[in-house]
């Protein structure tokens, strides 16, 4: 059984189960071509070549196609020869499924599943040796229905900022025809994606959650300045045919941590904490660009500085606090809820609170209590409560003054509370805490300063 010829001259095709076979006369017809058993693989997208000419059977050439689910196919041929009528045939089974004219198109418009055979050719009397180009394009309904680990965003992969270029393909006859990709930013800032294509019909588009996509060009790139948060990019083939390598990168840039923390949030503008004792409250977030809050003590003497630090919320926070000696140092790392550090000279002392690393965040309150090096110390005789006023052993025989300021200090030498001197007396003086709950304990005792 032979097949029909299709227009523009005769394609004598043996039966796709026998082989295939020289006629005894060829000037009487063409000689057989076997569709099946000559073909050539061919691959969907792609300029496929092939040279037709009078000999033989080479007056025509097919080519294998594996068609995995419902779609469209269409199909271009042209010669380098322009003499030559090539027309092009699709095959399934031994039976032609679409018969072109010379020099047209031919489209299948529903095809199933099965192997397909695509076959270029010129009229056997009338051939002439010429090379041909032919393009099969198939279309399947569905171009994500392929198993790949991106084509959706929930399967997206990652795409890590400033790692090297993530390279891979897509193909949208193959039904890979996209890939998403994540991008999550733990802070604020600058990002540049990078897209090349390789000169691949292929496209990324940015896309921000909830928001509009926008195209990458693949020449340019893309520059956003973007808040903290997940977003996406859909690389995918144009249409059917497309498909390819491509590659594509991304480069982070963090914004100014400090954009948005005031003036404080620099060394330069810390805000003053005063002596003897003075309590604040703040918060640091990494996220909203206040990452650090720094406060600035200036002792004026030899003494010791009681800082306090506690996170309000949330619990569990990883943001610290440092005392710092010099404004171009690290400091000392505040790890207990209050610490005490010995001041040897008068000057500007700096507490540097701040949220490390990106999320981290919290309120918290810091406290400074000073006690000089130089004091008339005083035992408590007495307290009294309503208003809270302690009675202590020293007056103005020992050269306590009134209106000076003293520290109250735990009977193992904490100090605990800040006081001014309300009264004097030869040997006795009258002192209000600034704690106005009177938390001492009989055994303080209390440091008057001697200025």
């Amino acid at each position: 059984m032979r097949l029909r010829t299709f227009a523009g001259g005769l394609l004598a095709v043996a039966p796709l189960a026998a082989g295939c076979h020289l006629r005894s006369n060829p000037l009487a017809s063409a000689p057989a071509y076997d569709v099946a058993q000559d073909a050539i693989e061919g691959t969907f997208g792609q300029t496929l070549s092939t040279t037709l000419s009078d000999d033989g059977t080479h007056y025509a050439q097919a080519f294998r196609f594996e068609v995995k689910a419902k779609g469209s196919l269409s199909a271009t041929a042209k010669a380098l020869d322009s003499r030559a009528p090539i027309s092009v045939a699709v095959y399934r089974e031994g039976s032609p499924v679409a018969m072109g004219e010379p020099g047209k198109k031919v489209e299948v418009k529903e095809l199933a599943p099965g192997t397909y055979y695509v076959a270029v050719a010129e009229p056997w009397k009338d051939a002439v040796r010429t090379k041909v180009a032919l393009r099969v394009v198939y279309k399947p309904q569905d171009p994500d229905a392929a198993e790949t680990v991106c084509k959706t965003k929930a399967t997206a992969r990652d795409l890590r900022p400033d790692a090297p270029a993530v390279e891979d393909s897509v193909d949208y006859s193959q039904q890979r025809r996209t890939c998403y990709f994540l991008v999550s930013l733990a802070s604020d800032g600058a990002i540049a994606l990078k897209f090349d294509n390789l000169g691949n019909n292929i496209s990324a588009e940015f896309v921000p959650p909830g928001g509009v996509a926008e195209r990458i060009d693949a020449a340019a790139g893309l520059q956003k300045d973007l808040p903290a948060g997940d977003y996406y990019v859909k690389v995918y083939a144009n249409d059917a045919g497309d498909g390819g390598r491509y590659a594509l990168s991304a480069t982070f840039t963090q914004v100014d941590t400090c954009k948005n923390g005031g003036p404080a949030c620099s060394i330069d503008g810390a805000e003053e904490l005063k002596l003897p004792s003075d309590a604040k409250t703040g918060e640091v977030d990494y996220q909203k660009s206040e990452q650090f809050h720094f406060y600035k003590v200036s002792p004026k003497e030899k003494g010791k500085l009681t800082i306090g630090f506690k996170i309000a919320q949330p619990r569990g926070s990883k943001v610290q606090a440092f005392f710092m000696r010099a404004p171009d140092e690290d400091g000392d790392r505040i790890t207990a809820a209050s610490t005490t550090k010995d001041v040897e000279l008068p000057g500007d002392y700096f507490i540097r609170v701040q949220a490390p690393d990106a999320g981290d965040a919290a309120r918290y309150a810091v406290s400074v209590l000073w006690s000089p090096a130089n004091f008339i110390p005083g035992e408590v005789v007495e307290i009294g409560r309503a208003p809270c006023v302690l009675t202590v052993s020293a007056g103005s025989n020992q050269g306590v003054r009134q209106g000076v300021a003293c520290t109250v200090v735990s009977g193992s030498g904490q100090p605990i509370d800040a006081c001014v001197v309300d009264q004097t007396f030869p040997n006795l003086s009258k002192v209000r805490p600034a704690n106005a709950r009177c938390n001492v304990q009989s055994n303080a005792t209390v440091q008057i300063s001697v200025q």
